[in-house]
């Protein structure tokens, strides 16, 4: 399985190409803020979206410390999505005192 730090998602995103960022975390989790630009689908939710997927796409899955998007990140490789996990998640991201976007 591929990871990043946060850093390199920041990286990412400054860079000229679109970044696709899945917050993984629950609806009451993300109403602290998401990273600007990012779509927000459950984990739990995952599986009946996996038609929002592209596999010819890569995507940048993060949630509170690293977990759940390590598992979700295991279950897209699985169904032919490129994934890679952000290690360390929002905790990480809230601890570089990187950009939040208020949901």
């Amino acid at each position: 399985m591929e990871s990043i730090t946060v850093d390199e998602l920041k990286s990412e995103i400054l860079s000229a190409d679109p970044v696709n960022i899945i917050d993984v975390r629950t609806n009451e989790e993300t109403a602290t803020g998401i990273i600007p630009g990012a779509k927000t689908i459950p984990m739990n939710e995952i599986p009946e979206n996996l038609n929002q997927f592209n596999e010819n796409d890569t995507y940048y899955i993060i949630c509170k410390v690293g977990g759940r998007s390590a598992q979700v990140t295991q279950y897209l490789e699985q169904n032919g999505i490129n994934a890679v996990n952000v290690e360390g998640g929002m905790d990480a991201w809230g601890d570089e005192g990187l950009e939040l976007k208020s949901v």
